[in-house]
């Protein structure tokens, strides 16, 4: 080669090599950025379907687990598992209603405990597939539980005493409840006893409403005087005590339509109002409330009249629920059990009490009413014992075997 030959840069072939090598890890690159980006669209509507799924469970887990508010866990199973089909069922994952075979339901009457798993399979994927996966499956699962509670909202002024073993005066025949006639007196035979319910688990011989002592039916659909608006009734536990009861004041309550009575006086027209309305104020098991003095004979009258009215064709049918009986021809659903007619009363150990006149009472339990009518201002208030009221967790100690809250747990 001649000096003045011309000679090719030493380095010019490899710049042309990697400038080709760029190209081509570019293009990998891209591609599996695109990969990525396609897995991440599918990989988010999962994450969409999965908490669809999750929603649907724990909207049925906590309809199921309602059922046992209200029923006996026995008598409970069968309305559980309904309820938890039904709201499992109003729900949708990828705009898709969930249907029947997607849900599983376990209820657990021991522990009031209700389980719901919803699995949906096949739901395609739209990039995911050009890696070999054409769809997915995604499965939820919750189980919510009715939990004792200690307190609760929407209490009606009539404290109730709760039940206990009356040797002596429970004539014949001995049914072990309060009857027309009787005149109970705890304390007046050595065998008197009360011990309260206290649950399932609780102490043996428990002689308060919910408990056995009453045999296999408990109390549910028992009749029971739940106001004396005569002095000389015997279910005036002592002498001007008729367990009227002060609530706290709620600010925001709706007014009753019916007015007079009490002589027109605060607490006359405050008590009925916190009869034919809901005063929203949490009330505490184991706290002190002041007893209303006074029989309250109009105001009684006029706000258990307008509860009556808002259902009026509402009354408690013996004959329904395989003989346990039940609400029939409410308007306010096939059960009656938002009926107004149905309320809470607050239930007090009958010691509690000392002597007449002004006075403090606590509470131990609550429970749920229908109120079955009063015929007229002097006849007393009746009620039938429902069970379970809906309560919510409280920071205090005391729970009560008949209040109740939900709570997802699982």
């Amino acid at each position: 080669m001649s000096k003045h030959e011309s000679r090719r840069p030493v380095g010019f072939q490899v710049l042309g090599d990697e400038r080709g090598g760029t190209l081509v890890l570019v293009a990998v690159v891209l591609i599996a950025l695109f990969g990525f980006a396609a897995i991440a669209v599918d990989v988010g509507m999962g994450y969409t379907a999965k908490g669809e799924a999750q929603r649907a469970a724990d909207a049925g887990a906590l309809a199921g687990a309602s059922a046992f508010l209200e029923l006996l866990a026995a008598a409970a199973v069968v309305e559980a598992e309904d309820r938890a089909y039904d709201f499992a069922l109003q729900n949708d994952i990828r705009n898709i209603p969930v249907d029947s075979p997607e849900v599983t339901v376990q209820v657990i009457p021991d522990s009031s405990k209700v389980r719901v798993w919803v699995e949906r399979q096949g739901i395609g994927t739209w990039f995911a597939r050009l890696i070999g996966f054409d769809e997915i499956t995604v499965l939820a699962m919750a189980a919510a539980q009715a939990t004792e509670a200690g307190s609760a909202r929407c209490l009606k002024p009539i404290a109730m005493p709760d039940m206990w073993h009356d040797e002596d005066d429970d004539d014949s025949p001995k049914n072990r409840v309060w009857d027309d006639g009787e005149e109970w007196e705890l304390g007046s035979h050595p065998d008197d006893r009360y011990i309260p319910y206290q649950g399932p688990d609780g102490p043996a011989g428990a002689t308060g409403y919910g408990s056995e002592w009453r045999g296999p039916m408990r109390d549910y659909g028992r009749g029971i005087s739940l106001k004396a608006q005569d002095p000389n009734d015997e279910f005036v536990p002592n002498p001007g005590v008729f367990l009227p009861w002060r609530l706290p004041l709620d600010e925001d309550q709706e007014a009753c339509s019916q007015g007079g009575g009490g002589e027109q006086d605060a607490g006359g027209a405050v008590f009925r109002q916190n009869l034919c309305s809901c005063n929203n104020s949490a009330i505490e098991l184991g706290a002190e409330y002041e007893i209303q003095p006074g029989n309250m004979v109009g105001p009684a009258f006029q706000g258990i009249s307008e509860l009556l009215d808002e259902d009026p064709g509402a009354w408690w049918n013996p004959t329904i629920n395989g003989g346990r009986g039940g609400i029939s021809d409410s308007q306010y659903g096939g059960d009656g059990m938002t009926s107004p007619r149905v309320v809470k009363l607050a239930v007090f150990d009958p010691t509690e009490l000392d002597g007449s006149g002004m006075q403090t009472i606590r509470f131990n339990n609550f429970a749920m009413m229908f109120i079955e009518d009063q015929q007229n201002n002097q006849a007393p208030i009746m009620g039938r014992f429902l069970y379970y009221v809906g309560g919510e967790e409280s920071a205090g100690p005391t729970t009560g075997s008949l209040v109740r809250y939900l709570r997802l747990v699982e």
